[in-house]
């Protein structure tokens, strides 16, 4: 692998132009904050394209204050149409799209652009921090411990995979929301999917790894920041809410989207990942109205679609429960100890 890389590692370049799209809808007040972290970037070449989704508060009064950005309004779609209509404007050799309510951190450009000049990366992604209300946690990537397997090859903090790491590693999971990728506008094919409810970010790398041979690596250092709030497309909607919209559409039309690029093992993959949203959903469904032909449709739906794979996260989650039960006993029978 180390001689697969340095193969692809090119000679000094000069510094390129970034385009960033920044996608908002009434979030007037978060989206200056994320401009201006753009703004605060310690990389100078850049490109700052704002496209307001039709926006109803006071998004346009207060970007029509803010110098050295591009401003594009549209009439409501969503935000795969927003980025879309961004993607139409760019000029850079570089494409990132940062969420309206996300910050990045000032060097965010320049380790992301330095990573991957370096190893002539197709893409990069970064890990981030999560602020909500009550304080700062470490990212749902970070917290799952699923990277670690990914870590191989390091350099300079960052992990560098090879095309088959990067592609078996997306159809698991969506480690890289929007706001933590920098992408080489060469790799693009057809945008955002705009039929996501959710999902356009996953989608869009989905197609890349699919269709292409990409090398990429990510950080587990934070470089930027994910504020989580009410508005959120997936943080700030009801868990049923988002099992139906990402775990049941999006990702149902992501594996009818891409069945012909995939082999037998890697579709066992995605039926398990859909088979464990049906089970999630009828489980939520049960909780809140009970015991109900829908409930029992999903769950029934969840085995059919993948029976071992449905034991495996049954014995995942009875296994994990099973550590936290021991956890707490343990602790609670140390406190009594040094009670006594």
């Amino acid at each position: 692998m180390e001689n697969h890389f340095s193969k692809r590692i090119p000679n000094a370049m000069s510094p390129k132009l970034v385009s960033i799209i920044i996608p908002t809808y009434n979030r007037a007040d978060r989206v200056v904050d994320a401009i201006k972290s753009v703004q605060r970037q310690n990389y100078p070449l850049r490109q700052i394209i704002v496209v307001d989704d039709g926006s109803t508060d006071e998004t346009p009064q207060k970007l029509s204050k803010i110098k050295g950005i591009e401003y594009y309004r549209q009439e409501h779609k969503c935000q795969g149409a927003a980025r879309n209509f961004g993607l139409s404007k760019v000029k850079g050799d570089y494409i990132a799209s940062l969420d309206s309510d996300d910050v990045w951190h000032c060097d965010f450009l320049s380790s992301s652009i330095a990573c991957l000049e370096k190893h002539n990366l197709d893409f990069v992604f970064s890990n981030w921090i999560t602020k909500t209300s009550e304080g700062k946690t470490i990212s749902v990537w970070e917290r799952s411990g699923d990277w670690k397997k990914y870590i191989e090859r390091s350099a300079d903090n960052w992990s560098l995979l090879c095309p088959v790491k990067v592609r078996r590693l997306f159809l698991e999971t969506c480690p890289a929301p929007s706001s933590s990728l920098l992408i080489k506008r060469e790799l693009f094919i057809a945008g955002w999917n705009e039929d996501m409810l959710i999902a356009d970010d996953w989608c869009l790398i989905l197609e890349m790894v699919l269709n292409r041979q990409c090398h990429a690596a990510f950080t587990m250092r934070p470089y930027w920041t994910k504020h989580v709030h009410d508005t959120n497309i997936y943080d700030g909607r009801e868990k049923l809410e988002v099992v139906r919209a990402l775990g049941l559409h999006d990702e149902k039309l992501i594996a009818e989207m891409f069945d012909s690029h995939l082999s037998f093992a890697e579709k066992r993959i995605l039926r398990k990942r859909l088979a464990g949203h049906h089970l999630n959903f009828g489980r939520l469904n049960w909780q809140r109205y009970g015991l109900s032909k829908p409930a029992l449709k999903s769950m029934l739906s969840s085995f059919s679609l993948s029976p071992i794979g449905i034991f495996s996260l049954l014995a995942a989650r009875a296994n994990d429960r099973f550590h936290n039960f021991t956890r707490s006993f343990r602790v609670t029978d140390e406190s009594r100890q040094n009670t006594e």
